[in-house]
């Protein structure tokens, strides 16, 4: 039985994805529900359940992920204000000239 526990929890997060709920939840409230179930069953530790703080502060902290939302943010700035759509059309231009 132990061996559809990964099959049902694929199963369960794309119901719950279905559902129309957001994907952050959906993985967050699945996971800690079969967390549940397996710690009731005796197969699930609650010690690894303790580390995930530690595992959030150690993402929060790398600072080669700051640069992503801020690489985001700026695409969203150069789409929004069509300097991106400048910045396209000028190196056509430029490349169309070299030739």
């Amino acid at each position: 039985m132990i061996e559809f526990i990964p099959i049902l929890f694929f199963l369960v997060v794309c119901l719950v994805l279905m559902a129309g709920y957001p994907v952050a939840l959906s993985l967050t409230g699945v996971s800690l529900g079969f967390a549940a179930i397996g710690t009731m069953s005796g197969v699930f530790d609650t010690a690894y359940i303790s580390l995930i703080p530690n595992r959030i502060y150690g993402l929060l902290i790398n600072q080669n992920l700051f640069a992503v939302p801020l690489f985001v943010f700026m695409g969203t700035m150069l789409e929004r204000s069509r300097i991106a759509e400048d910045l396209l059309c000028l190196l056509y231009t430029s490349d169309a000239a070299d030739e």
